[in-house]
C-alpha cells in the first residue's frame, strides 16, 4: 500500500515537474519575444523618429540661433544615433535564432540604410548644405516608413507567436488540471483504504497496547499480552511482552535483592559500630602513648642538655688539666735548672775553699817569715794573722755553704723526683679526662640521637593519631552510608511492593536469588579484614 502511494506521489511529482519545465520554457520564449526583441525594436524605432525630429530642430537653430543652442541640438542628434546603434546591435543579438530570418534581414537593411542617411544628414547640417539635407530627408522619410512597416510586420509575427505560446500554456494547464483531479481521486481512494486498514490493523491494536501500558503503569504485571496487527505493530506487541517479562524479572529481583541489601546494610551498620568502638579505643591508647612519649621526650631532652653541659665541663677540665700539665713541665724544667745552678755554686764553693786553704798556707808562711824577721816583721805578722783568721773564717763559711748546698741539692733532687711523679700524674689525669671527654661526646651524640628518634616516634604517633581520626571519620561516614543504604533498601522494597506479579514467577526468581546470594556473600569479606587489621594495630 505504501509502495502504491509512493508511486502515485512520484508520478504526480514527475508530471508537475514536466508541466513546470514546459511553462518555464514558454514564459522564457514569451519574454524573449515581447521583452527583448520587441523592446529593442521599439527603442530602435523611437530613437530613429526622435533623431529625425532633432535633426530638423538642429537645422532650424543653425539658421536661427535665437531658437536655441545648435551645438546642443547636434549633441542630442548624436545621442539618438548612438541609441539607435546600441538598440540595433541588441536586437540583432536577440534575434539571432529567430524562425523568420528574412524579416530580420529586412529590418537590418532598413536600419543600416537609415543610419547611413542620418549620418549624411548630420554632416550636411554641419556643413550648412540645406538642399542636400532636404534631399536626404526625403530619402530618410521613405526608409523610415519602410522600417516602420517592417517593424509592424515583426510585431504582428511576435503577437502571433505570443498567442500560440499562451494557447499552449492554457492547454498544458487544462491537461494538468485533469491529471490533478484524477490524481486527487486516486489519492482519496488510497487514503480511504489506508484509513480503513490503519483503523483495523493499527489503531485498534494500538488502543489495546495503550490499555496494556496503563495496566503495567498501574503495577499489574499479571496480564497476558497477545500479539496482534501486522509487521511493525505485531513487533511492538512482541516487544511489549518482552518488556513485561523484563519488568517481572526486575521486580522479582527488587523483591529479592531489597531484602538482601537490607540485611547487608544491617550487618554493615553493626560492623561499623564495632569498628567505631575499636577505633575510639585505639585513639585513647594512642593518646596515652602520646602523653608518655611527650614525658619521655622531655626527659631525653633534659638528658641531652645535661650531657651537653657535662661535655662542655669535660672539655673545660681537659683544657685546665693540659694547662696544669704544661705548668708541671715548666716546674720540672725549673727544678732541673736549679739543680744545675746548685752544682755550679758548689764548684764555686770548692774554689773558695781551695783559695781559703791556700790563703791560710800563705798566711802561715807569712807568719814564719815574720817570726824570722823579728821586730821588723811584727806588723807583717799581725797582718798575716788577720789573713789567716780571714782564711779560716772563709773556710768555715765555705764549709757551711757546702753543707747548705748539699742539703739544697738533696731537696732539689727530692723535688725533682716529686715533680716528675707529679708530671706523670698530671699526664695520667689529662689522659683520663680526655677519655671522659670522649665518653661525654659519645653520650652527647647518643642523647641527640635519642632525642631525634623520640621526635620521629612522636611525629609517627601524631600521624597515627591523625590516621585514627580519619579512620573514625570514615567509619562515621560509613555508618551514615549504611543507615542511608538501609533506608534506600526499605524504599526499594516499598516501591517493588507496588507491582503485582505472578507468584510462580516470583518463586522461581527467589530460588535463583538464593543460589546467587552465597557467591556474593563469599566474595567481599572486607569488614572482617578491617576488624582484624584494627586488632593488629592495637
Amino acid at each position: 500500500m505504501l509502495a502504491l502511494v509512493t508511486l502515485l506521489l512520484l508520478a504526480f511529482g514527475l508530471l508537475t515537474w514536466s508541466v513546470m519545465q514546459q511553462s518555464r520554457h514558454d514564459l522564457a520564449e514569451l519574454e524573449r519575444l515581447n521583452v527583448q526583441q520587441a523592446s529593442m525594436l521599439n527603442r530602435l524605432h523611437v530613437a530613429s523618429l526622435a533623431g529625425l525630429n532633432r535633426m530638423d530642430r538642429a537645422l532650424e537653430r543653425q539658421l536661427r540661433p535665437s531658437l536655441g543652442d545648435p551645438i546642443a541640438a547636434l549633441q542630442a542628434v548624436e545621442e539618438e544615433l548612438d541609441e539607435m546603434m546600441a538598440s540595433h546591435g541588441a536586437f540583432m543579438e536577440a534575434t539571432r535564432s529567430t524562425p523568420h530570418p528574412a524579416l530580420r534581414d529586412t529590418l537590418n537593411t532598413h536600419t543600416e540604410g537609415l543610419l547611413d542617411i542620418m549620418q549624411q544628414q548630420l554632416s550636411a547640417i554641419r556643413t550648412g548644405d540645406r538642399s542636400h539635407y532636404r534631399q536626404l530627408t526625403l530619402e530618410a522619410v521613405e526608409i523610415s516608413q519602410a522600417l516602420t512597416d517592417s517593424a509592424r510586420r515583426f510585431y504582428a509575427v511576435a503577437d502571433q507567436q505570443g498567442v500560440g505560446l499562451l494557447r499552449h500554456a492554457e492547454q498544458q494547464a487544462r491537461r494538468f488540471g485533469w491529471l490533478l483531479a484524477i490524481g486527487l481521486m486516486l489519492a482519496s481512494g488510497v487514503l480511504a483504504l489506508m484509513a480503513w486498514l490503519g483503523q483495523r490493523y493499527v489503531l485498534v491494536p494500538l488502543r489495546e497496547m495503550v490499555d496494556h501500558f496503563r495496566t503495567i503503569a498501574s503495577g499489574n504485571l499479571t496480564g497476558h499480552i497477545t500479539a496482534r496487527g501486522l509487521s511493525e505493530v505485531r513487533q511492538l506487541f512482541q516487544e511489549l511482552s518482552g518488556m513485561q517479562q523484563s519488568l517481572v524479572l526486575t521486580v522479582s529481583h527488587l523483591h529479592g535483592t531489597s531484602q538482601h541489601v537490607l540485611d547487608s546494610a544491617e550487618r554493615l551498620a553493626q560492623g561499623n559500630q564495632t569498628l567505631a568502638s575499636q577505633t575510639r579505643q585505639q585513639g585513647a591508647a594512642l593518646d596515652r602513648t602520646a602523653t608518655q612519649l611527650d614525658e619521655l621526650t622531655h626527659n631525653v631532652t633534659h638528658n641531652a642538655e645535661s650531657a651537653n653541659q657535662a661535655n662542655q665541663l669535660a672539655n673545660l677540665a681537659l683544657d685546665k688539666a693540659r694547662q696544669g700539665e704544661a705548668v708541671m713541665d715548666r716546674f720540672v724544667d725549673t727544678m732541673e735548672e736549679i739543680n744545675e745552678r746548685a752544682s755550679q755554686v758548689n764548684a764555686i764553693v770548692d774554689l773558695i775553699d781551695a783559695l781559703a786553704f791556700q790563703t791560710n798556707i800563705l798566711a802561715l808562711n807569712a807568719s814564719v817569715e815574720a817570726a824570722r824577721a823579728g821586730d821588723q816583721g811584727r806588723g807583717f805578722a799581725v797582718v798575716a794573722g788577720e789573713v789567716r783568721s780571714l782564711a779560716s773564717r772563709s773556710a768555715e763559711a765555705a764549709h757551711k755553704i757546702r753543707d747548705l748546698l748539699t742539703a739544697s741539692r738533696d731537696s732539689v733532687q727530692r723535688g725533682n723526683a716529686l715533680s716528675s711523679h707529679a708530671s706523670q700524674g698530671m699526664a695520667e689525669i689529662v689522659h683520663s679526662i680526655a677519655k671522659v671527654q670522649r665518653l661525654m661526646e659519645q653520650i652527647d651524640s647518643a642523647s641527640q640521637g635519642q632525642h631525634e628518634g623520640i621526635g620521629k616516634l612522636n611525629r609517627a604517633m601524631d600521624e597515627m593519631k591523625a590516621v585514627t581520626q580519619d579512620n573514625g571519620s570514615l567509619v562515621s561516614l560509613s555508618t551514615q552510608d549504611a543507615h542511608a543504604l538501609r533506608e534506600k533498601a526499605e524504599q526499594m522494597r516499598a516501591h517493588a511492593g507496588r507491582f503485582i506479579i505472578d507468584s510462580r514467577q516470583s518463586r522461581d526468581f527467589t530460588e535463583a536469588i538464593r543460589e546467587w546470594e552465597p557467591r556474593v556473600l563469599a566474595s567481599p569479606p572486607r569488614l572482617r579484614d578491617a576488624e582484624e587489621a584494627m586488632a593488629l594495630l592495637k
